[in-house]
């Protein structure tokens, strides 16, 4: 995943978990369900936080629209009197947003009809641009579309593979800049690059110590099932990789289901994280056996440097990290179907006694 993907996703989750704190802070409508959506000649008074598989607005939202959804649509007849803010798949203005867009998503089109009052600030997979922006557009995506109809009253700063149509105008500017996507950092010194880099393995080992400690048995678990069984390890780890987006859309689809699928979003993550660390402690733990030497600590150390090393190396890196992550996803849920399996014997034991 390259860096304009990786802030669109990430700007995502931080406006996900900016949900519900904002809701505290501002007074505000909160809309869930399968389809949400404000019909032409409705108008909300309010600000309005609306999450669901789709949003459209046909109406006035008299202020903020915060939308987290698969798709959010603003038809041509939709009003939205202050920010348009949220993450989705799909997003379409084709309305009036009377300040800023600042959005991410997989794709974002601005259609001919729409006009937005201030400024867009946007990541997304995919951005096209065909109606009027009084303000500055920013942004970062992998492809870039300034169509024949755009018109952007100031600069428009970018990051990624720009065309732009005969008949756009841009009053301001037109630059590239790679910092949108987080190529800030290219511009740090050696040591201060090494430094950044000791102090990420310090925290993946922080936190791989933290899961040994909390979870013991299922590093050991990690560490033989890695190496005794690798393909049926990493063939349950792909399976639970496929089934955690699979549910999360599955409870997005149901009203009572979207609190649970937001928490399961973090879950998820969280879940990843200790797939890997426990992915990196098996590779440590086989390279150990390998010596005739067992010592989780050390194996720990060894595993998060091995993978480290090997996922600077092109192409063949990201191979290795995708093992290791399978490896330990699968490990995390061969441990957890052991567990339900015992339970069920147990119970079974105790209702025949």
């Amino acid at each position: 995943m390259d860096r304009t993907k990786l802030r669109a996703v990430a700007l995502a989750l931080v406006l996900v978990a900016a949900l519900p704190v904002l809701s505290g802070v501002a007074a505000a409508e909160e809309r869930t369900g399968g389809t949400v959506v404000v019909e032409a000649g409705e108008t909300v008074g309010e600000d309005l936080q609306a999450v669901g598989g789709t949003v459209i607005v046909r109406g006035t939202v008299d202020g903020d629209l915060q939308a987290f959804a698969g798709t959010v649509v603003l038809e041509e007849s939709g009003t939205v009197t202050g920010n348009v803010q949220g993450a989705a798949g799909s997003i379409t203005i084709a309305g009036t947003v009377g300040e800023n867009l600042e959005i991410a998503g997989g794709s974002i089109d601005v259609t001919e009809s729409a006009t937005i009052g201030g400024d867009v600030d946007t990541g997304a997979g995919s951005f096209s641009l065909d109606g009027r922006v009084d303000g500055t557009v920013r942004v970062g995506a992998g492809s870039i579309l300034l169509g024949s109809t755009a018109s952007v009253g100031g600069d428009f700063v970018y990051d990624g593979e720009l065309d732009r149509a005969d008949g756009a105008t841009v009053d301001g500017e037109i630059r590239e800049d790679s910092s949108i996507s987080g190529a800030e950092f290219q511009g740090l010194t050696g040591v201060a690059e090494w430094l950044f880099t000791a102090y990420s393995l310090a925290l993946t080992f922080v936190f791989g110590a933290i899961v040994l400690l909390l979870a013991p048995g299922v590093a050991a678990a990690a560490g033989l099932d890695s190496r005794e069984q690798p393909a049926r390890t990493a063939g349950a780890g792909l399976v639970a990789l496929v089934a955690g987006p699979a549910l999360f859309v599955a409870l997005l689809l149901t009203v009572v289901g979207i609190p649970l699928a937001l928490l399961w979003l973090f879950v998820y993550a969280l879940l990843l994280l200790v797939g890997f660390v426990l992915g990196e402690y098996a590779v440590g733990a086989w390279l150990l056996s390998l010596a005739d030497y067992e010592n989780r600590w050390l194996a720990l150390l060894v595993g998060v440097l091995a993978v480290f090393a090997l996922g600077r190396i092109p192409f063949v890196g990201g191979i290795v990290e995708f093992v290791v992550l399978l490896l330990g996803l699968g490990a995390l849920a061969t441990a957890g179907w052991r567990h339900v399996r015992r339970r069920r014997s147990d119970d079974t034991a105790t209702a025949a006694a």
